[in-house]
Formats: structure tokens, C-alpha cells, sequence
């Protein structure tokens, strides 16, 4: 029964982690088009590759999304079989949050700044949850077992 609630959690945590691959797909979707918008200006030719580009970066951020999904899925079950369930939660989701933080910083800076302080905010938090449990991973605090 244990071991099944164990399989429970590790699934519970694997949507999580799913979930903030998705809002880091978002995010650099958001921060890469405007980017790439800027890029563009009034250029027909720069329209096209822009249209081009963005196409391979969707792309290419899915397949990574559907990756860090799949391997995460099988790392935390056998987590739950090592008894470091948490700590590879931790590690993967602190790496998530670092991400999404990098996405957003970019976004903010294509979008020219935001007046916005609950935009500030939320930077704010995805850096200290990333930095946060990353520090708690590498601090050995709560374990993370070896890499799968």
C-alpha cells in the first residue's frame, strides 16, 4: 500500500513537472515571436524566415518538452523505488522554474519592461523557487539519488 501511494505521489509530481514544461513552452513561444517580431520589422524577406523560424522553435521546444516528460516519468519512479521521490522532484523542478525564470526575463525585455509590479512579482518567485530548490538538492538536504 505504501509503495502504491509512493507511485501515486510520483505521478501527482510528474503532472506538475509536465505542467511547468508546458508554461516554459508558452513562455518561450511568446519571448521567442517577439523577438523575432522585432527582427522582422517592415521586411518581407525577414517575415518569411521569421514565420520559418518560428515554426522550428515550436518545433524544437516541443520535442524537448515531450523528452523532459518522458525521462522524468521514468526518474521518478525510480525514485520512488530508492526512497528519493522529493529530491528529484526538487532537482527537476528547480531546473523547470530557472527556465521558465530565463523565458520570462526575456519576454520582459522584448515586451520593453512592464509597469506591472505583480509582472515583477512573479519573476520574482520563479527565480527564488528555482534558486530555492536547486540550493535544497545540492545542499544534500533532501536527496536526489543518482541521474537516471
Amino acid at each position: 500500500m505504501k509503495r502504491l501511494l509512493g507511485y501515486v505521489a510520483a505521478y501527482a509530481l510528474w503532472i506538475i513537472t509536465a505542467a511547468l514544461g508546458a508554461w516554459f513552452m508558452l513562455l518561450s513561444r511568446s519571448a521567442s515571436l517577439g523577438a523575432l517580431a522585432l527582427y522582422a520589422g517592415d521586411s518581407v524577406v525577414r517575415g518569411w524566415q521569421t514565420r520559418f523560424l518560428d515554426k522550428i522553435s515550436a518545433i524544437v521546444i516541443g520535442l524537448l518538452w515531450l523528452a523532459v516528460v518522458i525521462v522524468a516519468e521514468v526518474y521518478f519512479r525510480k525514485g520512488v523505488q530508492q526512497h528519493t521521490l522529493l529530491g528529484r522532484f526538487a532537482k527537476v523542478a528547480g531546473i523547470e522554474f530557472l527556465a521558465i525564470f530565463v523565458a520570462d526575463a526575456c519576454l520582459l525585455w522584448v515586451q520593453m519592461g512592464s509597469e506591472s509590479w505583480w509582472r515583477w512579482l512573479i519573476l520574482g518567485g520563479e527565480l527564488v523557487m528555482g534558486v530555492a530548490l536547486v540550493w535544497v538538492v545540492r545542499s544534500g538536504k533532501i536527496t536526489a539519488g543518482k541521474a537516471a
